[in-house]
């Protein structure tokens, strides 16, 4: 009776480490949420104080798609953007513009899975999907390649790609909303608000916990970015909304925004030159709530075979290089000379008759 309970205690723990080891290799392979993610889904908010709390609707628009997504379970969502920049349209010669529309859309399943698909009026784009965790990606009119899980970030790509909301906001120094009452969208209660301008926010503060930022030495000999860099930064740091207007709508039960319509014009103050200024206009709608897009993976072609690198050519081929200073050993190359090539140029017509 001792062995055979000392059998079974014996059974048991080694069952018990075994699942242990598959636990253990399920958590260490499995797809990884975003970092605190899930704990701000699940912090209540008040969908109807956006007006009276700027913070609260600076939190709300600026909602990265992961705690929508796990605030909202699977959905549609579809951001079209409108841009146009002007810089001295004054100027005798009319100055310089540049547009472009794009449309983006984001197929989001419950358990994680989603697609993305980018297109511009250019016919330039691209398409993602990450599903049973592994990624494939394809150009808009070429074929999907299964990407490697350690060198793509398709959550940094899904957020990049609904954006627009969260950057309109930013140029526009926040939202000054204005409650326009409640209603029902495909069987939800939403918040609807009027966006009346600019909220006016202050630059944010530097922050004292993280390291100076050292800029690269340049050529005068001081530190600073370089001038892309500077001309980016400028954007951020120096424009000005000069109007702000549309609606937002935010669901009532989870307040992640359903639906944006937003039009600004910013202004960017020109050193020496002309200002710039940028017409905006961003579209954010959100469909199919709870409802399974059916996202899977997609069928695929294998990556064209690269061959390596070789490090040294002439052992590759076969003919080691000479030590330093020796004449070479290799025969050089017999060249047409010039007389040649009339005696070849007149046999050619003999030939083809």
């Amino acid at each position: 009776m001792t062995r055979a309970a000392a059998f079974l205690l014996a059974v048991s723990v080694l069952s018990c480490k075994r699942s242990e080891d598959q636990a253990a290799k399920q958590r260490i392979f499995s797809p990884e949420e975003p970092v605190g993610a899930l704990a701000e889904a699940k912090e209540p908010l008040d969908a109807g104080r956006l007006a009276d709390d700027p913070r609260l609707a600076e939190r709300v628009v600026r909602m990265g798609q992961a705690e929508v997504a796990a605030r909202l379970g699977a959905h549609k969502g579809q951001t079209r953007v409108q841009f146009a920049w002007f810089r001295g349209p004054g100027a005798p010669d009319g100055g310089s513009d540049v547009a472009l529309a794009e449309e983006t859309t984001l197929l989001q399943v419950a358990n994680g899975d989603f697609s993305v698909r980018q297109e511009n009026d250019r016919n330039q784009g691209f398409e993602m999907v990450w599903a049973k965790g592994e990624v494939f990606v394809r150009g808009l009119f070429g074929p999907f390649r299964k990407r490697r899980t350690d060198r793509t970030d398709p959550e940094r790509v899904r957020e990049l790609a609904m954006g627009a909301l969260p950057t309109f906001e930013r140029l526009a120094h926040g939202l000054k909303l204005q409650k326009a009452g409640e209603a029902t969208v495909e069987g939800r209660k939403v918040v609807r608000y009027q966006v009346t301008g600019s909220a006016a926010r202050p630059p944010a503060a530097e922050r004292k916990d993280l390291p100076k930022l050292e800029y690269p030495v340049q050529p005068d000999g001081g530190r600073g970015p370089d001038p892309d860099t500077s001309r980016r930064m400028e954007v951020w740091q120096k424009e000005e909304p000069t109007r702000v207007a549309g609606t937002l709508v935010v669901d009532a039960q989870t307040a992640a925004p359903l639906a944006a319509d937003l039009q600004g014009h910013f202004r960017v103050p020109g050193e020496g030159g002309p200002a710039a200024e940028l017409d905006l206009h961003s579209v954010l709608t959100v469909s199919g709530v709870g409802k399974d897009p059916g996202v899977q993976p997609p069928q695929f072609e294998s990556e064209p075979s690269v061959p390596h690198a070789v490090k040294d050519p002439l052992r590759f081929l076969g003919k080691a290089p000479a030590a330093p200073g020796a004449a070479s050993t290799e025969e050089p190359a017999a060249d047409e000379t010039d007389e040649e090539a009339p005696e070849q140029t007149a046999e050619q017509p003999a030939r083809q008759r």
